[in-house]
């Protein structure tokens, strides 16, 4: 991950030339930020001074049937002002999505991508029962890592103060929306970039203390939890191989990057799990009624598993064909589940 930033770095074609820049407005004003999915944090906003006005377009792409469809609009000249974009604030508005209406945003952002939207969810309906810090903080470094690609809206605006921004593309999802400035767009995905980089070695630091504790103690105590946890992880990783195929040019970089990534932390992620997972049976031949034991009848455990098996057996052609998955710029599922599969085929 070191010198990684596949995540928020702008395609060179696209740089912002810094030269540009004449000077900051004095004042500063408040602009709410939005990724659209029913929360907002504020930002104290100062108009730019520029020579050239064309370096303010946003770009984006959009998902379709006959494949990605690309965006643009020009934006307004604004910049975060000189405090920046706070972590703790774009931190509250995680906590919100997390403690709000965080599977309608599965069901928006992953758009029945198979498998993994469900056990996404099922992983959040897990922890809303059971209430376990280190998966909640394994899905808000999911929510960071997603909305850091995402593209950020202007909320709260008068029509008379948006000057530029808004999309009248009426294939967009975003029609009708006001796109932020692109310097603030870039600033925010600089601070959600560093925010899921903390909350990923937060988590990895705790996922290695509870396969420690397997080997000093009960081996199937914190079985469930690793199994949460490792699934949201390998989740991320999937999508973090993609964006590097799809953002960095150097192909030497991206294979040596996915390379490292397969043969160490996912390998040792699968195997250790693998190996703490011998004294259950198959995930998809878990029946509560005969093996409820096993995980202390803990109901909440029981109810996860039962769900996992439904959503393993519905897709098992499926998954065991993900392990061979390869890179289509035109697919944005096309690595979906390349991780996952190896943790629950192997477990079955």
């Amino acid at each position: 991950m070191k010198d990684w930033r596949a995540d928020y770095e702008r395609h060179p074609s696209l740089d912002f030339p810094t030269g540009n820049i004449k000077g900051f407005s004095d004042s500063e004003e408040t602009f709410y930020i939005t990724h659209g999915y029913g929360y907002y944090f504020p930002v104290q906003a100062r108009e730019v001074f520029v020579q050239d006005e064309r370096y303010f377009g946003s770009d984006w792409m959009e998902p379709k049937i006959e494949g990605p469809e690309a965006h643009h609009v020009s934006t307004m000249r604004f910049s975060a002002g000189l405090r920046g974009v706070s972590s703790a604030v774009l931190s509250d508005y995680l906590d919100k999505h997390i403690e709000g209406h965080f599977e309608e945003f599965v069901d928006s952002y992953f758009e029945g991508t198979p498998f993994v939207t469900d056990m996404v969810k099922t992983v959040y309906r897990f922890w809303r029962r059971e209430q376990t810090p280190v998966i909640r903080k394994s899905l808000k470094l999911l929510l960071a890592y997603n909305l850091t690609q995402h593209i950020t809206m202007l909320v709260g605006k008068a029509d008379e103060e948006i000057l530029e921004g808004r999309v009248y593309d009426g294939n967009s999802k975003v029609r009708g929306k006001v796109i932020a400035p692109v310097m603030i767009n870039f600033q925010v995905k600089v601070a959600m970039a560093d925010l899921w980089r903390e909350l990923q070695k937060d988590v990895l630091e705790e996922l290695s203390h509870l396969y420690s504790s397997v080997y000093s103690r009960d081996k199937l105590k914190h079985w469930p939890t690793i199994f949460m946890v490792a699934t949201i992880l390998l989740t991320v990783w999937e999508e973090m191989q993609f964006d590097c195929y799809y953002r960095v040019l150097d192909t030497a970089v991206v294979n040596k990057f996915c390379h490292d990534m397969e043969s160490t932390p996912v390998g040792v992620i699968v195997n250790l799990f693998l190996a703490i997972s011998q004294k259950l049976p198959a995930l998809s031949e878990w029946d509560t009624h005969k093996h409820h034991n096993l995980l202390n009848s803990n109901a909440a455990v029981c109810d996860a598993l039962t769900e996992v098996r439904a959503n393993v057996t519905r897709h098992d052609t499926y998954l065991r064909g993900r392990c061979n998955a390869t890179f289509d710029r035109d697919d944005f599922d096309s690595l979906s589940n390349k991780f996952t599969s190896k943790l629950v085929i192997r477990a079955n």
